[in-house]
Protein backbone atom coordinates (compact mmCIF):
# COMPACT_ATOMS: atom_id res chain seq x y z
CA UNK A 1 0.00 0.00 0.00
CA UNK A 2 1.62 3.30 -0.98
CA UNK A 3 1.64 6.14 1.34
CA UNK A 4 -0.12 9.32 1.35
CA UNK A 5 3.27 11.26 1.95
CA UNK A 6 6.23 9.39 0.81
CA UNK A 7 9.34 9.54 3.07
CA UNK A 8 11.36 8.14 0.55
CA UNK A 9 10.04 10.93 -1.65
CA UNK A 10 10.27 13.77 1.03
CA UNK A 11 14.15 12.54 1.69
CA UNK A 12 15.03 12.33 -1.89
CA UNK A 13 13.96 15.80 -2.29
CA UNK A 14 15.83 17.43 0.55
CA UNK A 15 19.08 15.41 -0.53
CA UNK A 16 18.80 16.88 -4.37
CA UNK A 17 18.59 20.34 -2.73
CA UNK A 18 21.31 19.55 -0.44
CA UNK A 19 23.49 18.08 -3.40
CA UNK A 20 22.71 20.92 -5.97
CA UNK A 21 24.11 23.59 -3.30
CA UNK A 22 27.10 21.67 -2.63
CA UNK A 23 26.38 21.02 1.15
CA UNK A 24 27.43 18.31 3.47
CA UNK A 25 25.01 16.69 5.85
CA UNK A 26 26.72 17.84 8.73
CA UNK A 27 26.32 21.61 7.43
CA UNK A 28 22.91 20.87 6.99
CA UNK A 29 22.33 19.02 10.19
CA UNK A 30 24.02 22.18 12.39
CA UNK A 31 21.47 24.39 10.26
CA UNK A 32 18.34 22.29 11.53
CA UNK A 33 20.15 21.71 14.71
CA UNK A 34 19.79 17.97 14.29
CA UNK A 35 22.05 15.52 14.34
CA UNK A 36 23.87 14.29 11.18
CA UNK A 37 22.92 10.64 12.30
CA UNK A 38 19.31 12.02 12.26
CA UNK A 39 19.11 14.31 9.42
CA UNK A 40 20.39 11.07 7.51
CA UNK A 41 17.55 9.23 8.24
CA UNK A 42 15.45 11.71 6.61
CA UNK A 43 17.44 12.18 3.59
CA UNK A 44 17.02 8.02 3.07
CA UNK A 45 13.53 7.92 3.96
CA UNK A 46 13.33 6.11 7.06
CA UNK A 47 11.73 8.75 8.64
CA UNK A 48 9.45 12.02 8.47
CA UNK A 49 10.95 15.14 9.15
CA UNK A 50 9.48 17.70 11.32
CA UNK A 51 7.43 20.60 10.65
CA UNK A 52 9.92 22.70 12.55
CA UNK A 53 12.17 21.03 10.50
CA UNK A 54 10.62 21.36 7.30
CA UNK A 55 10.12 25.28 7.92
CA UNK A 56 13.86 25.62 8.58
CA UNK A 57 15.03 23.68 5.34
CA UNK A 58 11.91 25.70 2.73
CA UNK A 59 13.35 28.67 4.25
CA UNK A 60 17.01 28.10 3.51
CA UNK A 61 16.64 26.79 0.00
CA UNK A 62 13.84 29.27 -0.60
CA UNK A 63 11.56 26.49 -1.39
CA UNK A 64 7.90 26.47 -0.26
CA UNK A 65 6.73 23.82 2.31
CA UNK A 66 4.40 22.52 -0.06
CA UNK A 67 6.93 21.66 -2.25
CA UNK A 68 9.37 20.22 -0.14
CA UNK A 69 6.43 17.39 0.97
CA UNK A 70 4.48 17.07 -2.33
CA UNK A 71 7.06 18.12 -4.99
CA UNK A 72 4.89 20.27 -6.84
CA UNK A 73 4.42 23.97 -6.59
CA UNK A 74 0.82 24.58 -4.61
CA UNK A 75 -1.64 26.34 -7.02
CA UNK A 76 -1.12 29.81 -5.22
CA UNK A 77 1.76 30.54 -7.73
CA UNK A 78 -1.06 30.35 -10.93
CA UNK A 79 -3.25 33.17 -8.32
CA UNK A 80 -0.52 35.31 -7.72
CA UNK A 81 0.58 35.05 -11.72
CA UNK A 82 -2.64 36.42 -12.09
CA UNK A 83 -2.51 38.86 -9.39
CA UNK A 84 0.55 40.00 -11.11
CA UNK A 85 -0.94 40.38 -14.67
CA UNK A 86 -3.98 42.05 -13.49
CA UNK A 87 -1.30 44.82 -11.15
CA UNK A 88 0.72 45.04 -14.79
CA UNK A 89 -2.34 46.06 -16.44
CA UNK A 90 -3.59 48.84 -13.67
CA UNK A 91 0.00 50.32 -14.06
CA UNK A 92 -0.38 50.38 -17.82
CA UNK A 93 -3.47 52.10 -17.61
CA UNK A 94 -2.04 54.91 -14.70
CA UNK A 95 1.16 55.45 -16.80
CA UNK A 96 -1.32 56.16 -20.05
CA UNK A 97 -3.36 58.25 -17.63
CA UNK A 98 -0.21 59.90 -16.50
CA UNK A 99 1.27 60.20 -19.61
CA UNK A 100 -1.89 62.09 -20.68
CA UNK A 101 -2.04 64.55 -18.47
CA UNK A 102 2.15 65.25 -18.68
CA UNK A 103 1.21 66.05 -22.17
CA UNK A 104 -1.92 68.52 -21.45
CA UNK A 105 0.40 70.35 -19.26
CA UNK A 106 3.17 70.31 -21.49
CA UNK A 107 0.76 72.07 -23.92
CA UNK A 108 -0.47 74.25 -21.11
CA UNK A 109 3.17 75.35 -20.71
CA UNK A 110 3.81 76.04 -24.53
CA UNK A 111 0.28 78.45 -24.88
CA UNK A 112 1.27 80.22 -21.20
CA UNK A 113 5.08 81.13 -23.06
CA UNK A 114 3.76 82.38 -26.32
CA UNK A 115 1.26 84.59 -23.81
CA UNK A 116 4.33 85.84 -22.21
CA UNK A 117 6.21 86.75 -25.14
CA UNK A 118 3.62 88.72 -26.35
Amino acid sequence: MQEILSKKDIGERIKDLRAKNGHSQLLIAEVLQLSRSNYSQIELGNQYPSFHTLHKLARYYGKTYHWLIHGIEEEQKGESISNANQLIEELERSLKQFSATVDKLAEELDMLKEKALK
